[in-house]
């Protein structure tokens, strides 16, 4: 079974930092993984010192200031785990660097190399709704580790304006979502795993295409004839079948209480339905599609559901089936 042994990550001390650390610190505390702790100063809040120092250089010791801004971060990191994580102070390593944070990010997981990467799908803009371009888009797109993008379900919508803050929740269901791409085994395994590790109900979604019927439907001789009430039973029946092959081949067979649900229809609108119907705490789902496509893809099923799950997302990395 495939684990998690370095988890990364990434806050900015907004209101959204004490939930990413729940959950990574939450993962690691019942794993016993290495734990490194990300943030990056935004350039936004350097370069005015820079020109500072560039106007008046017998005035302004920008290194001295730089050094006192990735200390004071430190301090503020520290301290939030002191408060919030005891149990885990002085066990972390913490790593402050300046730039544009999503670019800054991508070049500290190449650095750090971790297994997973945990960071929240708003940052300090506490954007009210999901803005194309942000960071957590840009770093859930070109990220080649998996990625576990966290949200408080309970304040997921929208329009969301009480004053109630993001908590990390307890992962007691867990959802994923496979489409017999080769990358399914992975899935179920890294799901697997969490399950085990959190204790939590691991849930099997499947979903049945439009696009697959209409193809199905389109190779009927003669024509015509395709009934979708009688294909689709069939069908399910022989995908659980396969499911359950797989789940043994990922070597998680021996878990009790495995829950297999399949659908049929928009797999997005079906993973999302799923997961409110199961109650998930989390949804799994593969780096892609069957279209395998070497880029992130807008409009793609896995960004859609990365952008509309209350939930957190855990995708995994694009290189595990290489």
């Amino acid at each position: 079974m495939n684990q998690f042994n370095h988890i990364m990550a990434c806050i900015d001390l907004s209101d959204y930092s004490p939930m990413t650390l729940g959950y990574a610190l939450g993962l690691a505390g019942q794993a016993d993984v290495k734990v490194t702790i990300c943030s990056i100063v935004p350039l936004r809040e350097v370069n005015p010192v820079y020109m500072a120092g560039m106007m008046y250089p017998c005035r302004e010791d920008t290194t001295e200031y730089l050094a006192e801004l990735k200390e004071d971060r430190i301090t503020q990191i520290r301290e939030l785990i002191r408060t919030r994580y005891p149990e885990f102070e002085g066990k972390t390593d913490i790593r402050i660097t300046m730039g544009y944070p999503a670019e800054e990010i991508l070049e500290m997981i190449d650095e750090v190399d971790p297994d997973l990467v945990v960071m929240a799908n708003k940052g300090r803009s506490n954007l009210s709704s999901f803005m194309f371009g942000s960071a957590a888009e840009f770093v859930f797109r070109h990220c080649r580790k998996a990625l576990f993008s966290v949200r408080d379900k309970h304040i997921f919508k929208r329009m969301y304006s009480g004053d109630e803050l993001p908590e990390a929740g307890e992962l007691r269901n867990i959802v994923a979502a496979v489409d017999f791409s080769p990358w399914t085994e992975h899935i179920l395994s890294r799901a697997g795993w969490m399950a085990k590790t959190t204790g939590a109900t691991l849930h099997v979604v499947h979903c049945i295409g439009t696009k697959e019927l209409a193809w199905v439907k389109s190779h009927y001789i003669p024509e015509n004839t395709f009934s979708e009430e009688k294909f689709l039973p069939k069908a399910k029946q022989r995908r659980q079948a396969r499911l359950e092959d797989q789940i043994k081949a990922a070597g998680i067979e021996d878990m009790t209480g495995i829950d297999i649900t399949i659908n049929s229809g928009n797999p997005c609108e079906q993973i999302l339905y799923a997961a409110k119907d199961l109650r998930a705490d989390a949804l799994i789902l593969g780096p892609l599609g069957h279209s395998r496509s070497v880029k992130f893809v807008l409009g793609s099923t896995i960004e859609k559901v990365f952008r509309h799950s209350p939930v957190p997302v855990l995708r995994l990395s694009p290189d595990i089936c290489i």
